[in-house]
């Protein structure tokens, strides 16, 4: 991917907006302007554009792994916790300070950028903008190397699905069920994908009090006859995620459950249908809560009807009901609605999808019907 030219985008609106420097926190927008795939935990990691150089700043323990990965960066900042090696720069900030001159005007990602070295920059006479907006604006549209990664990863999302449900039964676990498709995803990789890196990032809630809880870690939970079960699948290929998503039951439901579900799969069904360039975004979310409405289920649905997909497992722009963006050809979006009725329990279907000329390309094509998804 041309990291190059999108260097050059941000050069340039640095030269409109009187910037002398940018400084990179998130670890994504890292990863799209350099190629370097940033860990962090407690340890700052920073990316910095200037007018003529960019430089990257990371502990010692890193050194190696920037090494590898970052063919785009033309400087190196190494900062040490071992006394050995301190006195060059003992923080990031230390290295930082190594760089910046007094009193510029500094872009940065609002979001990300800590309130420690803001203060920290603002003490030097720095001058902060927010460059944030920007960089969603760059990543909206993928090219085709991240199209690409992004349908590899749906392929894995859908082999590691139909390994887990072949496993789907009362008496096993959230974890247990999930590992059949794991194990099977790691075998896929290292049989195809020799120079890829990737993450089988799953949970599975079950039952109605978990799946009214749409985002919560699979337990050792045991799959009872009747229930209804979410599982959910987020494979990455260097950096770049699909979702599959799907709703299925472990036996006969209730008649309520049954109800719930086929309103969600009408929902869904009629978002896709309307996905193409130059609809908006509260345009989708509407034809999903119309669906809704209609079966009495509006109150139930309380998340937007989707979200941007790329490098982030959730990424801007999102598909919600106060948003008036127009989907243009090669953004990418899950596309989700889903309700969650206590005591009832939760359902939901995510399918990503590239938005093409005249509507979608489905990267997560999967059965979604009941008939398909009733296992016990």
């Amino acid at each position: 991917m041309n990291t190059f030219h999108r260097i050059e985008n941000i050069r340039k609106y640095m030269g409109e907006h009187g910037l002398d420097v940018c400084i990179l926190c998130s670890p994504e927008n890292m990863q799209y302007l350099s190629g370097f795939q940033a860990i962090t935990y407690s340890r700052p990691i920073m990316f910095v554009i200037d007018h003529e150089t960019t430089h990257l700043i990371i502990p010692a323990l890193e050194k190696a792994h920037a090494h590898l990965d970052s063919t785009s960066v033309e400087h190196l900042h190494v900062y040490y916790e071992h006394p050995e090696m301190a006195e060059g720069a003992a923080s990031a900030l230390e290295c930082l300070g190594q760089i910046l001159k007094p009193g510029s005007c500094l872009g940065v990602e609002y979001g990300s950028l800590s309130l420690k070295v803001a203060l920290a920059l603002k003490e030097k006479k720095m001058e902060l903008s927010d460059i944030g907006g920007l960089l969603v604006q760059m990543r909206y549209v993928k090219e085709e190397k991240e199209k690409e990664y992004i349908r590899e990863a749906g392929r894995l999302c859908c082999y590691a699905f139909e390994k887990s449900l072949e496993h789907a039964r009362p008496g096993i676990s959230e974890m247990e069920f999930e590992q059949y498709g794991t194990q099977a995803l790691y075998e896929m990789l290292g049989k195809d994908y020799p120079y890829a890196f990737s993450s089988p990032a799953c949970i599975t809630p079950s039952g109605p009090e978990r799946t009214v809880m749409p985002h919560v870690f699979s337990s050792t939970r045991k799959f009872e006859e009747g229930d209804m079960v979410i599982h959910v699948r987020k494979p990455a290929i260097n950096g770049y995620y699909a979702e599959l998503e799907r709703t299925f039951f472990v036996g006969r439901p209730k008649e309520e459950a049954r109800r719930a579900f086929e309103a969600m799969l009408e929902a869904q069904l009629s978002v896709l249908e309307k996905v193409r360039p130059g609809i908006t975004a509260a345009q989708l979310d509407k034809a999903g809560r119309d669906v809704l409405r209609k079966y009495g289920y509006e109150e139930y649905a309380i998340h937007r009807i989707g979200h941007g997909q790329g490098l982030g497992r959730h990424e801007e722009p999102y598909l919600i009901f106060n948003s008036d963006l127009e989907l243009q050809k090669d953004m990418v979006f899950t596309i989700e609605p889903g309700i969650y009725i206590e005591g009832v329990g939760g359902f939901r279907h995510s399918d990503t999808v590239i938005v093409t000329e005249n509507g979608y390309e489905n990267v997560t094509d999967f059965p979604k019907t009941f008939r398909e998804l009733n296992f016990g």
